[in-house]
């Protein structure tokens, strides 16, 4: 089994040979599911804890990844609020 997300950010994210606005769309997605894909690749690449949950590869961009990216977004704006002085 091989990694299948591609962590590199490329313009042309579709590989159409243009970039258009479908792939501003890739872009968001791609930008959005960082966070708890990556938590999901050291899940999987960890010696014990992956193969106990059954995470595989394919999790990446489903429920526990989109869930874990959300809190880290959630996270990381309330942060910059408290940062930045406001109060929301």
């Amino acid at each position: 089994m091989y990694d299948t997300r591609q962590w590199a950010f490329v313009a042309d994210m579709n590989y159409s040979g243009a970039i258009t606005i479908s792939d501003v769309w890739l872009w968001i997605k791609w930008l959005y599911f960082l966070p708890g894909d990556f938590a999901i690749k050291m899940l999987v690449e960890s010696s014990h804890i992956g193969p106990f949950f059954e995470m595989t590869y394919d999790n990446y961009g489903g429920l526990l990844a989109g869930t874990l990216s959300l809190v880290t977004l959630v996270l990381v704006v309330g942060a910059l609020a408290d940062w930045a002085g406001s109060e929301y």
